[in-house]
């Protein structure tokens, strides 16, 4: 009989768990997106201010990892990161699909913006911030947006701020439309419901 080395695979498994985690984060496209958890049930109610919602049903998303026998003698802790690298690649490709097609199935009509083919710039960016729905900080910065898609690339981010920085007509329209926007949070948050 072979002997069973519980403790050592005990931290194999929390090593590998707590890593896939990590790594799963860092190369996510959501990964500095607030992240919700949901503890029980099997879906997530979304209630809008414009009284749309939307309700979305779990799914299990999982990958596997196949070591073949004669990997094994040569299997080294470098090469079994790399197959893991490999499993947890493939879990954050169908975790981003699944989390890109429920926007795209989720997000009302009153809340899209088309940019018809054009290239991100000023207009565009004002645009989308009179569509969304801005949430504040107490102190009344907003929050940060989260953008991903090739409309957004970092060249096109930073031609747009600059079309702000050279035009005090756009600084003064987008200055204006956050202020309401903040005002607008105001009202909300000033109407929530509270619990208890």
């Amino acid at each position: 009989m072979l002997p069973d080395f519980s403790e050592t695979k005990r931290l194999f498994g929390r090593f590998f768990q707590t890593y896939a985690r990590r790594k799963a984060r860092a190369i996510s496209p959501f990964a500095d997106a607030q992240t919700r958890y949901l503890h029980e049930g099997r879906g997530m109610k979304v209630m809008r201010s414009d009284e749309s919602e939307s309700n979305t049903e779990t799914q299990r998303l999982s990958s596997e990892i196949q070591i073949k026998f004669d990997e094994i003698p040569d299997l080294t802790l470098e090469k079994a990161v790399a197959k893991y690298d490999e499993m947890i690649l493939d879990i954050v490709r169908k975790q981003t699909g699944f989390a890109l097609q429920q926007l795209s199935d989720n997000i009302p009509a009153s809340q899209r913006v088309d940019a018809k083919g054009k290239k991100l710039d000023a207009e565009i960016i004002l645009e989308i911030l009179e569509t969304i729905q801005l949430e504040f900080y107490p102190d009344g910065r907003p929050h940060e947006l989260h953008v991903i898609g090739g409309l957004f690339s970092p060249e096109r981010r930073k031609a747009a701020g600059e079309q702000f920085q050279n035009s005090p007509e756009l600084q003064k329209r987008r200055d204006e439309l956050m202020e309401r926007k903040r005002e607008e949070w105001r009202v909300r948050e000033a109407s929530r419901k509270l619990v208890g």
